[in-house]
């Protein structure tokens, strides 16, 4: 993880690349590559979220919003 992003970008960038590859795969009518790219984009962002020093959540990944109770 490079450190001179802050985690917020990094997750961004690293949310951008697997959207294109997992796009890509489908394009290609690969859903068996879509669901492991998938998946290697959340094991990644979690890892990522706690070598920074952060409890790892799904609701900090890009486009999760976090809802809050009334």
């Amino acid at each position: 993880m490079p450190t001179a992003l802050s985690i917020e970008q990094y997750l961004q960038e690293l949310h951008d690349d697997y959207a294109a590859r997992i796009n890509e795969a489908v394009a290609e009518d690969r859903d068996d590559l879509a669901w492991q790219f998938a998946d290697a984009y959340t094991r990644e962002a979690l890892r990522a979220q706690a070598e920074y020093g952060l409890t790892p959540s799904l609701d900090r990944l890009p486009g999760r919003s976090v809802s809050v109770a009334a």
